[in-house]
This record gives C-alpha cells, sequence and structure tokens, in this order.
C-alpha cells in the first residue's frame, strides 16, 4: 500500500510541475492582439477618446523570454477616426507578459 501512494504522489508532482511549465509558454496570437488592442486603447496616463480597432493582426514570432517578457514581432493594421492612431502601424514588435493581477498577457507600450 505504501508503494502504491508513493508512485501516486510521484505521479501527481510530475503532473503538476507540467502545468507549472505550461503556463510559461509564449502568448498565442489570439492573447497578443487582445493585449495590444487593450495597450493602444489605455495608454498609461492619457484619455482616448476615440476607439482604435486591430483590423488585423498575424503574429510572426517570439523570442527566448527575459525578466521584461517575450519579444514577439507581428504585423498588423489598426484603424480609427483619431488620425494618430495609424503610428501603431508602424510598430512591429513589443514585449508580452503574463500580469500577475489579472492573470491576462499584457503588451508593454513599444515605445
Amino acid at each position: 500500500m505504501h508503494l502504491q501512494h508513493f508512485v501516486l504522489g510521484t505521479a501527481l508532482a510530475f503532473g503538476m510541475s507540467g502545468c507549472g511549465a505550461a503556463a510559461a509558454e509564449e502568448p498565442s496570437e489570439a492573447q497578443m492582439k487582445e493585449a495590444a488592442l487593450y495597450a493602444i486603447n489605455h495608454p498609461p496616463g492619457i484619455t482616448n477618446s476615440d476607439p482604435i480597432t486591430i483590423k488585423f493582426f498575424k503574429k510572426e514570432a517570439c523570442e527566448n523570454p527575459t525578466p521584461k517578457g517575450y519579444s514577439c514581432s507581428f504585423d498588423w493594421q489598426v484603424a480609427s477616426a483619431n488620425i494618430g492612431a495609424s503610428m501603431y502601424n508602424n510598430i512591429s514588435s513589443a514585449f508580452f507578459y503574463k500580469d500577475k493581477d489579472s492573470g491576462k498577457w499584457a503588451m508593454r507600450p513599444p515605445f
């Protein structure tokens, strides 16, 4: 009976460590798009009066994680009544990280 408990405990330990490793994976294309949309519509210290939409978003690649998060490149096109929003079309990479409070992926301002 003790051997069965040992085997079960070992299996659970490996299973739980696998779950932890899965949480550290790079963001998916959908998670990156959601994080980017939030970041461009909620810039720190500024009220955005004209919402920005993402018309097209394509994840290209992410590098190995650093303390800042994953440096990921992407291709996208944004649209807004605010003419200044078109500057985002020139940005092709940013750092994405998992927010500790919300548990969601977030994008660091790329400028």
